[in-house]
């Protein structure tokens, strides 16, 4: 039996130096991301971030570029939210879906767009901003985005601005019969004292391997209030590597949810700058992995001024032989007096096989601070159980009322009542061992939902 070759950094890289497709960067920031390349190697184990994720299971995959798929409008509603009204922005593998599309262009208002369209009619707003975070340098693959990517959203809301309905990007992934790689880049500006909320969901059209690349800058200015909420139920076959950054001014507030349900492997980057002071800054997560899928979030918030606030609260409920890993880091600069700063991370185990890696850490150079962070991880409480089957309950039901209840904290935390609702549905269909037919797959079965 012939040995599985890895596919190395050239590999990757060659994928779409071949393409004629014209990419995002320009100038300076198209070289030097061509020279970070060069540089940045793969993330591999003995990167202290990523000790407890290989990415042996993508790597031995040849990828080429994906293609255009189109939809139909009936197609794209299998996937809706139900009672949410939004604008929504349609990508299939990269590639932006006008006809079932709602975008908006008013520069007293706001901008939601795709891309490349935006590089051209708001070029200099483009160029002000893109890439500006430094989340080319963060890793090898934010590098690759940032060289190679072709589209994305773009989203602007002009000063005072609030918002009067959601923006829902929708992404999905279709293999059409071969190992494809997309490449997804997201730019979301929030203008001094606006208010807004994003949705942004992937899901797959298939079963073949997808690799999604996705980098995401996030700018809150002075005042401003922006919620923004992933719900990742790619296939059982799908990987993600998902890297958010946020950059937040003066007495902004940025609130932020995570739910993972379904994908072979999945790595979600956040980094939070509190470049001002008085910024609130509120991160939830909630993955819950199944068969042999690996969930991997790593949180880090860098409060940088005085008079900051930070909570983070991520849950996890890993089944069969899955994985999962928490990374989250604070860091408090010496500047950064009266920081409160809260960190919790709790998992429960449902087998024996099930694994967890939670890794909660501050760094404080502070010495006026509250700061606090907290692991914990165990199985289902027995006597818990015990009390609820002494009173006719059933075993399987009793699990399901005790799981509901350990994760009902961090659904609470979202804050569009739509989503609250879609999440704790794919949450009860998840405990209850019922398949989310149109949820996350348009196929009849899916290994990890059956």
């Amino acid at each position: 039996m012939a040995l599985k070759t890895k596919i190395s950094k050239e590999d990757f890289i060659n994928i779409f130096r071949k393409e004629d497709d014209e990419v995002l960067s320009i100038g300076n920031t198209k070289e030097t991301a061509l020279k970070e390349l060069e540089k940045l190697e793969i993330p591999h184990k003995k990167l202290e971030e990523w000790r407890h994720t290989s990415l042996n299971k993508i790597l031995h995959h040849r990828y080429r570029p994906a293609e255009f798929r189109s939809l139909s409008k009936e197609e794209v509603n299998l996937f809706s939210i139900p009672g949410l009204d939004a604008y929504r922005l349609v990508f299939v593998n990269g590639f932006f879906i006008t006809e079932l599309s709602n975008t908006f262009d008013d520069e007293n208002k706001m901008f939601i767009l795709p891309m490349h369209e935006a590089k051209e009619t708001h070029k200099a707003l483009f160029e002000k901003y893109f890439d500006k975070s430094g989340i080319l340098a963060s890793n090898f693959f934010t590098a690759l985005n940032t060289a190679y990517s072709t589209n994305g959203s773009f989203i602007y809301f002009a000063d005072n601005f609030v918002a009067d309905k959601p923006i829902h990007i929708v992404n999905f992934s279709d293999g059409q019969s071969r190992k494809t790689l997309a490449q997804y880049r997201n730019l979301i500006i929030a203008g001094k004292f606006s208010k807004a909320h994003i949705v942004n969901t992937y899901h797959s059209l298939s079963l073949n391997y997808t690799l999604n690349n996705v980098a995401t800058e996030i700018f809150v200015q002075d005042g401003a209030h922006l919620n923004f909420n992933i719900v990742q139920g790619e296939g059982v076959d799908a990987a993600q590597l998902n890297y958010t950054k946020v950059i937040q001014e003066d007495n902004s507030n940025f609130s932020m949810h995570t739910t993972t349900f379904c994908g072979m492997l999945v790595r979600n980057d956040l980094k939070v700058i509190q470049k001002g002071s008085n910024c609130e800054t509120d991160l939830n997560g909630l993955y819950m992995p199944d068969r042999e899928q690996h969930f991997d979030n790593s949180v880090f918030v860098h409060h940088a001024k005085s008079h900051n606030n930070s909570n983070q609260l991520y849950k996890g409920v890993i089944d069969n032989k899955a994985s999962a890993v928490f990374y989250g880091r604070v860091l408090v600069d010496r500047d950064a007096q009266k920081t409160n700063a809260n960190q919790l991370n709790k998992n429960i185990l449902l087998t024996k096989y099930a694994k967890v890696n939670s890794k909660p850490q501050l760094e404080i150079y502070a010495d006026d601070v509250a700061c606090s962070h907290g692991s914990t991880t165990g199985q289902i409480d027995e006597e818990a159980l015990f009390y609820l089957r002494a009173r006719g309950i059933n075993r399987r039901k009793a699990e399901t009322l005790l799981l509901t209840a350990f994760v009902s904290d961090v659904i609470e935390k979202i804050q569009i009542e739509a989503i609250k609702f879609y999440v704790q549905i794919l949450v009860n269909n998840r405990l209850e061992g019922d398949k989310k037919d149109g949820q996350c797959l348009m196929i009849d079965e899916c290994p990890a939902c059956d």
